[in-house]
């Protein structure tokens, strides 16, 4: 362990907290990584000379078993990525899975109104409190707006794990859960693998378009305003 980790963890845990919440929830763990010594390239991005920007509810569980044969990988943004070694992230291939925001919101919602991982504490308090509201409409018209979102990753806008330390949106693919199986395909001939696509973590059966109201679009369409434009999105 360097000395930078074992400072952290000598530090109380409620400092190592607060210090943790400057920083927005999707670059909290990946921080404390860097804090602990242990933040670095995930091994099946160096295998294929790849760097995969897993989004959250945008079936990253499903690409990466399928790309990379691994359970998961990091929900790290770009700009952590090419912090950690610039030379890399310019090099490997880049590649990103982007999904209509407004379905996105109502598969985060619904993934937390089932439980979350088990495994995670945060998703069980975040469990609870989507529970206290009567139903998706309520939830988004009562809570979804662009400073909530960034209080959990689960519904951070998309375009801020894409961006690099200037600000661009600088991938060399972007597929999308809409053309899943197609975009999956682009990518496999890309890293020369032949695999098929798995489908992990379904949370819901009906179409999102059920779970909204007007006021509950308008709310989302606020909320998600860069990535509906950047991404090119309509709730239809």
């Amino acid at each position: 362990m360097n000395i930078t980790g074992l400072l952290w963890r000598l530090m109380p845990v409620r400092e190592r907290a607060a210090i943790l919440d400057l920083a927005p929830h999707y670059k909290q763990r990946h921080i404390e990584r860097i804090l602990k010594g242990r933040a670095g390239y995930q091994p099946c991005f160096d295998q294929h000379k790849a760097l995969f920007i897993h989004i959250p509810k945008s079936a990253g569980r499903s690409i990466v078993r399928g790309l990379f044969d691994v359970k998961s990988v990091e929900h790290a943004p770009a700009d952590w990525y090419q912090l950690l070694d610039p030379e890399k992230f310019d090099r490997y291939f880049k590649f990103t899975f982007v999904r209509n925001p407004w379905d996105r919101a109502v598969s985060a919602y619904t993934y937390l109104l089932q439980g979350g991982s088990a495994a995670s504490d945060e998703d069980q308090e975040w469990s609870r409190f989507v529970a206290s509201f009567e139903s998706f409409d309520d939830f988004a018209k009562q809570w979804i707006t662009a400073e909530n979102v960034q209080r959990y990753a689960l519904f951070t806008p998309q375009c801020a794990f894409l961006k690099d330390k200037f600000g661009r949106i600088s991938m060399d693919f972007i597929g999308r859960f809409e053309n899943l199986e197609q975009d999956f395909a682009t990518v496999a001939q890309r890293l020369g693998t032949q695999t098929n696509l798995p489908h992990i973590n379904s949370s819901r059966s009906r179409d999102f378009r059920d779970y909204y109201s007007e006021a509950s679009v308008q709310a989302v369409a606020k909320a998600y305003a860069e990535d509906i434009e950047t991404l090119e999105y309509q709730f239809r």
